[in-house]
């Protein structure tokens, strides 16, 4: 981002529709853009958000050595083993790491900052540039003024011997695909978590007018601490040639529909490669079987194939989940989120609040503070019906109105009643507040409100019917040692349960299908 007078851009200067504002393209070239409506490029249209220009905080690379119109056959892996101690740049390849997309991975020595990256070197079999190398090295340059926690970073762009390379972050953890591979499904919850992570980062691009148009689990790397990263901007993507076949470059298992028709590239077709990519996280396998002899046939099963879900739906993995990735894999793009802010909600709608079972000591504690909290209102009414009906209470002025006792006795439940209302809103208990507590599904979800209404009528049973038990004492005496006995049982029961069943459960818990965890704030997401 420069100014007409050379200037480093400000917030202020940012934050004013000033006609000197020019923004410089990945393509090379320089147009004028609002800081309000953003802009578009002249020559390669890409558009360029007004968020992102405000938040903007790369430097802009030169590509001009890369462009050339001569042409080229296709790319291969450069598989050479012999690079160890070759410099590309002031890179000096130490050990090779793999291969895949579109080059040969090597850890590499920056001689300059005596630090490790990684160098991604890709060989051109005929030893010659064209627009094709332009291109994925432009969307290179695009990677590169992405600031994002989930994007990995790249460092530099160049080439060495008619070889394009980038040198980009080094990370220590493997890519998702092989841990996929060594431990089978992704617990749901950390891959909702990736999933989050992923379409944060690509919200971010798309502000920048990039689709990383190759999202699988292969180019999701671990970074540690929970943090997965994402790589390979634009270095796999759909490529159509006028009046040839369309050919599709990219990961069979993962391309949208409208690419195999022939549409254009688009944030869906992203969002798509996502759908797949959590679905086999979380399954451990493809949403459907790729079915054909050749690899256009197999492609081409994106255009009819439906999502098989499990015939009996795991109980940790929330309904809603089938829903999100229904609707990221429809045929039709435009049946997808229209943006990815509206595909963040749905996806932080889902993600699971905590995983650490509350104590019992803990429990114990909140649990007793609220019936405290609730006897207190109750009191009143159990007092009222006591002294209407006790034969040696010298109030005799009470005692003539002892046909209030059942009015009296009914009327105590509007304590329940308006404390069942603001459970039912969304408030919570003063002892889950005060130690910290938080009632979640067993997938680890916020349960529906009807779902807690329900568990706080048999947790607070004792406090709720207390009144009621009175006034049976003493309008039919034989019913009370029934109605006093299932009153005091079931609490000793519901009690008990939380030493005998698996995660701490109480026997409402068990009923409500619920569980009770420690209030562990979600992490927030970049913006």
């Amino acid at each position: 981002m420069e100014s007409s007078t050379q200037l480093e851009p400000t917030a202020d200067i940012l934050s004013l529709a000033t006609p000197g504002l020019v923004y410089h393209c990945v393509c090379g070239t320089e147009f004028r853009v609002d800081p309000v409506l953003g802009g578009e490029c002249i020559n390669c249209k890409r558009i360029v958000q007004s968020e992102a220009i405000r938040h903007t905080m790369s430097a802009t690379v030169s590509i001009s050595n890369f462009q050339s119109e001569e042409e080229v056959l296709h790319f291969e892996l450069d598989e050479r083993g012999n690079l160890i101690n070759r410099l590309y740049g002031h890179f000096r390849v130490d050990q090779k790491l793999g291969s895949g997309g579109m080059g040969a991975v090597y850890r590499a020595l920056d001689t300059s900052l005596q630090r490790f990256v990684a160098v991604k070197i890709m060989r051109n079999v005929n030893h010659c540039v064209n627009s094709r190398i332009a291109m994925m090295l432009r969307e290179a340059v695009a990677q590169a003024r992405l600031n994002h926690p989930n994007v990995v970073t790249i460092y530099y762009v160049g080439r060495q011997d008619e070889e394009p390379f980038l040198a980009m972050e080094l990370l220590v953890g493997p890519p998702l695909s092989e841990k996929l591979k060594s431990e089978g499904a992704i617990p749901y919850a950390e891959s909702i978590r990736y999933g989050i992570q992923v379409a944060s980062a690509l919200r971010h691009a798309s502000q920048f007018g990039i689709v990383h148009a190759d999202i699988k689990p292969a180019n999701l790397l671990i970074a540690g601490g929970g943090l997965i990263k994402l790589s390979d901007f634009g270095l796999s993507r759909i490529q159509y040639e006028p009046g040839q076949p369309t050919t599709v470059s990219g990961t069979p298992a993962y391309v949208a529909p409208e690419l195999i028709q022939g549409n254009p590239i688009s944030i869906q077709s992203d969002m798509y490669a996502l759908g797949i990519t959590l679905f086999e996280l979380v399954f451990g396998r493809l949403p459907f079987e790729l079915v054909g002899t050749t690899v256009r046939e197999r492609i081409e099963t994106h255009l009819t194939a439906e999502v098989t879900f499990p015939l009996v739906w795991p109980s940790a993995i929330p309904r809603e989940f089938a829903n999100l990735i229904s609707r990221l894999l429809s045929k039709n793009p435009k049946d997808r989120y229209a943006t990815y802010d509206e595909l963040l909600v749905d996806l932080k709608s889902i993600e699971p609040v905590s995983t650490t079972t509350a104590g019992v000591a803990s429990r114990a504690a909140a649990y007793a503070i609220d019936q405290l909290f609730l006897l207190v209102f109750i009191a009143p009414f159990a007092i009222l019906i006591f002294l209407l009906n006790a034969d040696w209470t010298n109030v005799s002025a009470l005692r003539n109105y002892r046909w209030a006792t059942p009015i009296v006795a009914f009327a105590s439940l509007i304590v329940p009643a308006v404390y069942l209302t603001m459970i039912f809103r969304g408030w919570e208990s003063i002892g889950r507040y005060l130690f910290q507590l938080r009632i979640v599904e067993v997938n680890g979800l916020p349960p529906r409100r009807q779902q807690l209404v329900t568990r706080e009528v048999l947790r607070n049973s004792f406090a709720w019917f207390s009144p009621l038990s009175l006034y049976m004492n003493f309008s039919n005496p034989l019913l009370l040692p029934i109605f006093a006995v299932a009153l005091v049982l079931f609490p000793c029961i519901d009690s008990t349960m939380i030493l005998l069943l698996k995660g701490r459960k109480s026997l409402h818990d068990y009923l409500c299908n619920s569980r009770v965890v420690l209030a562990v704030d979600r992490e927030k997401e970049p913006k």
